[in-house]
């Protein structure tokens, strides 16, 4: 088992197994990816002149030859599920070395797992690798051991067990901290009923605030103010680039276009599975332009070193996608020596890299995050702060840039027996003031169906969790019920 920071090198690990291991062990590898873009990648690292191997693999789907002569071939979870006889069959026919890269999208139970199950069985070695180990939908990781309710780790007769985490890669020089810039602003937007609302980013409603930022003037601001410090960091780093997230692809467009008004040079690559999508990726990747404007492809699967500046203009707020998103800057290269992100300074944010600075949360804790999208594919779309059709975004704008570093979490510095009773405070003061207001006849039902979906987030009782799940409910419940909070409990 492998767990190690985006950015560390894992990629590196199947050319390692197949230049050692083949064919004294095995006589192929199957290196199994989340994304096309990775199967794509995968293929391409065993042709890196750095690692002076002669062996290749091929990327392939399905059909009745896989490999075609090649030691091996990278295929994705999705094509497995879809055939999943096909890559039992070559397993049967060869030994096989298996890696699972980016095992957490591969859900305990799941259409997945099970289809991914007789190739478990029939390899002669299994490497399950992840840069985010853990899954935010309160289900386990397949193929993965457990202990207390987190991914059991130890080393036993039979496993062996690599963890390399992003403080100890930094300490190595193995990869770059990343610098934070965060913007506030004021948002307004029309109500269903026709009334307007307004907030700060950081303010009570941020959730609508940053629906409304991401589609007005404010998201023009931040972009801005990235394309400045992009231009600034060229002087001292020619070869940097500019990496610009939507929440959407229409949305995508419209950064598109402000950005050529400025007079960049930018594309867009939003659907991997486009032959258009690909070749500005490849065209991205060899300098051909500077700036390009992604959705969902934005994490996992875009190895570009030389991305230097993100605008993160992403309504998602996981905690394991926000670090796969941020290590598409963290990347080293010849002369490249800093890594800036720009984002809006919503609450959300700023907890989720607070928790990500903290390094309490990642890769290996009780999980703080919620993923969108089933299957481990976030879809374009879906998520917090995105697809909120009651209401219509009218104007933002960005106060000020925060240059300091982002800050911790809002919650109080003290033991965690204290730190635990303030946040049972705070959560049974939003459920409390939601049952309010309902109608007498209805708080029963919705008492019990807001506990079942809790029960979904963290799977125990609020009396029996601990601080991090405890956080991780209140977060949750700030973003679904968070206009009933009347006042946070801080002492």
């Amino acid at each position: 088992m492998l767990s190690v920071t985006p950015g560390g090198g894992k990629s590196f690990v199947p050319v390692i197994l197949a230049e050692n291991l083949i064919p004294a062990v095995a006589e192929k590898i199957c290196w199994v990816v989340p994304r096309n873009a990775l199967k794509y990648q995968g293929e391409a690292e065993f042709t890196d002149p750095r690692w002076q191997t002669a062996k290749r693999l091929r990327a392939a789907d399905n059909g009745t030859d896989l490999t075609r002569g090649y030691d091996g071939y990278v295929t994705t979870y999705q094509a497995v599920g879809t055939d999943p006889e096909c890559h039992a069959a070559e397993f049967r026919k060869h030994r096989y070395i298996l890696f699972l890269d980016e095992c957490h999208h591969v859900a305990d139970g799941s259409m997945w797992h099970k289809a991914l199950s007789p190739m478990v069985q029939d390899a002669v070695l299994v490497v399950k690798a992840s840069g985010t180990l853990s899954r935010g939908d309160g289900q386990k990781i397949a193929f993965m051991a457990y202990k207390d309710g987190k991914p059991d780790l130890a080393n036993t007769g039979s496993r062996r067990v690599i963890v390399y985490g992003r403080r100890r890669a930094i300490a190595d020089g193995a990869v770059l901290p990343v610098e934070f810039r965060t913007i506030d602003g004021d948002a307004e937007w029309e109500e269903q009923d026709g009334s307007r609302g307004q907030s700060m980013l950081s303010g009570e409603e941020s959730v609508k605030a940053l629906f409304t930022a991401l589609r007005t003037g404010f998201a023009g601001n931040l972009l801005d103010a990235a394309l400045a410090e992009f231009a600034a960091l060229l002087r001292e780093y020619p070869a940097a680039k500019l990496l610009v997230v939507a929440p959407n692809i229409g949305v995508a467009k419209a950064y598109h276009s402000h950005l050529a008004q400025g007079g960049y040079e930018a594309r867009i690559a939003t659907s991997e599975d486009t032959p258009l999508a690909r070749r500005n990726l490849d065209d991205y990747k060899r300098g051909a332009y500077r700036v390009l404007v992604t959705v969902a492809m934005a994490y996992e699967g875009l190895n570009v070193p030389e991305v230097s500046v993100i605008c993160c203009l992403s309504h998602i707020r996981s905690v394991p996608w926000l670090e796969q998103c941020f290590a598409r800057a963290n990347r080293l290269a010849p002369g490249k020596g800093r890594a800036v992100v720009f984002a809006p300074a919503d609450w959300a944010f700023r907890n989720a890299v607070g928790m990500i600075k903290r390094e309490e949360l990642v890769p290996l804790s009780d999980g703080q995050q919620e993923l969108f999208g089933g299957e481990g594919e976030r879809g374009e779309g879906n998520g917090n702060g995105e697809a909120r059709p009651w209401i219509i975004p009218l104007a933002s704008s960005a106060e000020g840039t925060d240059l300091a570093e982002t800050a911790q979490p809002a919650l109080p510095s003290c033991a965690p027996s204290e730190a635990e009773e303030i946040l049972r405070k705070n959560i049974n003061g939003i459920i409390s003031s939601y049952l309010a207001g309902l109608m007498p006849g209805n708080r029963h039902s919705h008492r019990l169906m807001l506990y079942r979906r809790m029960r979904l987030v963290v799977a125990k009782p609020v009396p029996e969790m601990r601080q991090a799940e405890l956080e991780k409910i209140w977060l949750w419940l700030r973003r679904e019920y968070g206009s009933f909070e009347k006042k946070k409990v801080s002492s």
